[in-house]
């Protein structure tokens, strides 16, 4: 997956004429809205991201289309991957919040932390389960974001990042256990290549240094990467920078001194960088860490 920065789109319900409450973007690749819509019947369909969706209020009277026989009610979560599509009844006013995320971000993470290959993250489509478990992290998550509105807390971070985690442990529509997936790097070179990248951000890594720790031409091995992470080299690895100049900036470190202790070219290169894919400016971050 080529990774983009833009916004989430959040206005697709708006066409079905529900009532958006309040929409909420700590990040640019991630976002929260809490919706009101009444009867009425409705196409979804979103391409820039996958949608978890919870029944606050109502739904008892709601069902999607095709599974008529199962309907919602509050603390009922949906889980639609991006590109679903999919058609509901809304038998009455149902209060309920949406979280979208990107297919690049999510990647990135099971990649990042998770040290998963990116080919083998896929959520599968849920209609109404019953999980307390992300009913409560969805609801905190929530709060943390109305808490802080501009931009996103270490708390809210690291809740999303929970979430993340529970989805791939139980909504993947792939069996991880001990899956093999044939072309890629192996799990070995995954490895090395994950810990030169953390241990070098520094430097200005090169595809062809990278290359040397596995064997493989440079050519070969920037296919290899971008189908095992789902980010080219280059994207990885300034995602990467970003993720250490968020925790950097937690200190009293300057924003020229993490700049250059992290290989950017220089400040206002973190900056751009930083804006793209946090949302806000480096320095906006961090007051945002000391409010």
């Amino acid at each position: 997956m080529a990774p983009t920065t833009g916004k989430i789109d959040g206005s697709i319900l708006l066409r079905a004429n529900a009532e958006m409450m309040d929409q909420i973007n700590l990040l640019n690749e991630v976002a929260i809205s809490r919706w009101a819509i009444g009867r009425n019947s409705v196409a979804y369909e979103k391409n820039d991201s996958h949608t978890l969706s919870l029944y606050l209020k109502g739904g008892d009277t709601s069902y999607r289309a095709d599974q008529r026989s199962n309907s919602g009610a509050p603390g009922r979560l949906c889980l639609m991957p991006q590109g679903h599509a999919s058609h509901w009844h809304i038998g009455d006013k149902v209060d309920f919040v949406h979280l979208y995320f990107s297919d690049a971000f999510f990647k990135h993470y099971a990649a990042s932390y998770l040290e998963y290959d990116a080919r083998l993250i896929e959520l599968r489509d849920v209609t109404y389960a019953d999980d307390t478990v992300l009913q409560h992290l969805l609801t905190t998550y929530f709060a943390q974001c109305e808490a802080a509105r501009h931009c996103a807390s270490m708390e809210s971070e690291q809740t999303l990042m929970q979430i993340f985690n529970h989805l791939i442990c139980s909504y993947s529509a792939i069996e991880l256990k001990n899956r093999t997936i044939k072309s890629g790097l192996s799990d070995y070179h995954r490895k090395i290549v994950r810990s030169a990248i953390a241990e070098r951000l520094q430097e200005k890594l090169t595809i062809s240094d990278m290359a040397k720790l596995t064997g493989h031409s440079p050519y070969h091995f920037a296919h290899m990467f971008k189908l095992s992470f789902g980010a080219a080299p280059a994207q990885y690895i300034n995602r990467q920078r970003i993720e250490r100049a968020k925790t950097m900036l937690g200190t009293n470190a300057s924003l020229a001194c993490i700049s250059a202790k992290l290989g950017f070219a220089h400040q206002s290169h973190m900056t751009t960088q930083f804006r793209n894919i946090v949302g806000v400016t480096p320095g906006a971050y961090r007051a945002c860490l000391k409010s």
